[in-house]
C-alpha cells in the first residue's frame, strides 16, 4: 500500500521532518527539542498503526502511554524487546528534558541513536522507509524557501584572493557540501587554482575545525560535510576581507 493511500502517515512523517529540520539549525537546544518531537512522532505512529493498520478501536485507556506502547508492542511481535527497552530509556530522558530541566540536552550521537530506533519501529509497523520520506520532504521544503541573501552559491567567490587552505576549503564546503575530497579538488580545478588536497589533507582541515564551536560539521544522515553556524559567519568575514 502506497503512502498516498494512507493519509494518516502524513502526521507521522511531518513530525519526523520537523525533528530532522531542527538538527540543521544553530539553535543551542535543538537536540532537546528534536528528542521531544521524535517521541511525539513515535506516539502518533503507535496510535495510527493500531487504529488504521490493525483496526483496533482505541479507548480512553490508550491515552496512557504505558498502555499504548504495550498494545503496540503486542502487535509488533517481530520487534525485539531490546528495541522497546531502548525507547523507554530515551523516553525517560525526554521526560527529564521536557519537565525537569530545560537547560539540559542530548548529545548528537544519542539523538541519532534514538532517531534510528524510532525510524526502525515506524518502518516495521508501516512497511516504509521513513528516512527516505523524511529526507525527500525536508529537501523539498528547503528548496521551496527563498535563499538567504549572501548565500555562498549566490555570490562570486574570489578564489584567488583567499589566502589559506582552510579559507578555500571553507568556501568549497559552503558551495558543494562535499562527500569526498575529489569533489573539492574538481572545484579547485574548475576555478583555475593549483591547490589540490589529499584525502588526509582534507580530513585534517575539516576534522581539526569540527565539533562544538568549530567551522565544519559532518551530516551523518547525508554523509556530507557542511558549515556550522560559526563556519557560515567566518566565511562571510573571509569574503569581506578578500574583496576589501
Amino acid at each position: 500500500m502506497s503512502e498516498r493511500s494512507r493519509p494518516w502517515l502524513e502526521g507521522v512523517v511531518g513530525t519526523l521532518v520537523a525533528a530532522r529540520f531542527l538538527r540543521e539549525t544553530p539553535l543551542p537546544n535543538r537536540n532537546r527539542l528534536a528528542v521531544i518531537l521524535l517521541d511525539t512522532a513515535l506516539e502518533i505512529a503507535c496510535r495510527v498503526y493500531l487504529r488504521h493498520e490493525k483496526k483496533i478501536k482505541l479507548t480512553d485507556a490508550h491515552r496512557d502511554r504505558v498502555t499504548l506502547i504495550k498494545t503496540a508492542r503486542s502487535n509488533l511481535a517481530s520487534i525485539d524487546g531490546q528495541v522497546w527497552e531502548s525507547l523507554e530509556f530515551y523516553y525517560d530522558i525526554r521526560c527529564d528534558l521536557y519537565h525537569e530541566n530545560a537547560a539540559k540536552t542530548l548529545t548528537d550521537d544519542g539523538l541519532l541513536d534514538y532517531q534510528e530506533t524510532v525510524y526502525f519501529v515506524i518502518n516495521t509497523a508501516f512497511g516504509i522507509k521513513a528516512e527516505e520520506l523524511v529526507e525527500a520532504q525536508l529537501q523539498a521544503a528547503l528548496a521551496s524557501q527563498p535563499r538567504a541573501s549572501g548565500a555562498a552559491d549566490e555570490v562570486e567567490i574570489p578564489w584567488h584572493e583567499l589566502s589559506g587552505r582552510t579559507e578555500r576549503v571553507l568556501a568549497a564546503v559552503a558551495v558543494l557540501r562535499p562527500k569526498t575530497v575529489d569533489e573539492v579538488n574538481e572545484l579547485f580545478k574548475k576555478e583555475g587554482m593549483g591547490l589540490r588536497l589529499s584525502g588526509a589533507d582534507f580530513t585534517g582541515i575539516v576534522a581539526r575545525n569540527s565539533g562544538t564551536k568549530k567551522l565544519f560539521y559532518f551530516n551523518r544522515d547525508q554523509k556530507r560535510w557542511d558549515l556550522s553556524g560559526l563556519g557560515k559567519f567566518r566565511l562571510s568575514a573571509v569574503l569581506k576581507e578578500a574583496v576589501a
